[in-house]
């Protein structure tokens, strides 16, 4: 039981890292590994101010497998990423690399 534990606390370190490299598919719910070779960063991170008049709202949510809107904020597509955008001073609420439209 103690050589269990100490081999899962040895491997926590190393499932963060791996769990970055993750995509995950909105039908199967199941990661996806990217490797580094093709991942990119988002264009837009949390607590930036989005170009809201760049590029235009999402408002077929349903077939991205999207949470509805239920606040103040939106949807808003940039590259291969969305992005939950406060209404008032368009700052980035949350960067969702992981819907892919079925």
């Amino acid at each position: 039981m103690k050589y269990l534990l100490a081999l899962l606390i040895a491997t926590l370190p190393f499932a963060g890292a791996e769990a970055q490299n993750c995509r995950v598919d909105t039908t199967t719910r199941k990661c996806i590994f990217v490797p580094k070779s093709q991942q990119r960063p988002p264009d837009f991170t949390v607590g930036d101010v989005f170009p809201v008049y760049e590029h235009s709202m999402l408002l077929d949510i349903d077939s991205y497998g999207l949470k509805p809107v239920d606040g103040p904020w939106r949807y808003y597509k940039s590259g291969p990423d969305i992005y939950r955008v406060a209404v008032d001073g368009y700052k980035v609420l949350e960067v969702i690399r992981t819907a892919r439209r079925r």
